[in-house]
């Protein structure tokens, strides 16, 4: 028995058997003491992981339906800005053709009023001409009255004042 290392002696099994107890009762006791508070602290753990994963399930479902919110708001705002833009081009428009139609009533007046004044013009000038035939009238008639002639000095005479009248410009 020399050259083993371990040998099956009575004393080698008493203390095998003692080792066992002992192992046995600290198992024992180990497992009342610490058995319990470790599943608590494991159960523990796992409800505070699992209210974690419900906690971060819960922020995930209000961070989508703040999303939602936030895409419905920006389609409101998308269609509130399509419609002020509408409502700009309307404006827009109405003013033009408000524009045009002031434009059209001032060119309008302006016109009436350029053909009163060359109805004006077109009056002074009949009145001028009138004026020039009674003075070429007057002219005749005194060169009539002045020379007492014969009727071929007469016609001389008017043939005369029709050369002068020919050279003389009328304003129509």
């Amino acid at each position: 028995m020399d050259g083993y290392v371990i040998t099956l002696d009575s004393q080698f099994l008493f203390n095998l058997a003692v080792q066992l107890i002992n192992t046995c009762i600290m198992c024992f006791i180990l497992a009342k003491l610490l058995y319990n508070p470790v599943l608590n602290f494991l159960k523990a753990r796992k409800e505070r992981i699992a209210n974690q994963i419900d906690e971060a399930q819960k922020a995930l479902n209000e961070a989508n339906t703040l999303k939602m919110q936030y895409q419905l708001k920006l389609e409101d705002i998308d269609h509130e800005r399509s419609e002020i833009l509408e409502k700009a081009r309307a404006d827009a428009n109405k003013n033009s053709q408000q524009i045009i139609s002031q434009a059209k009533t001032e060119a309008e007046t302006l016109r009436q009023r350029a053909k009163l004044d060359i109805e004006r013009e077109q009056e002074k000038a009949r009145d001028e001409v009138k004026k020039q035939i009674i003075q070429v009238s007057s002219a005749i008639s005194e060169k009539f009255i002045a020379a007492k002639i014969s009727d071929a000095e007469q016609e001389k005479l008017v043939e005369d004042t029709i050369k002068d009248l020919e050279g003389v410009k009328w304003l129509s």
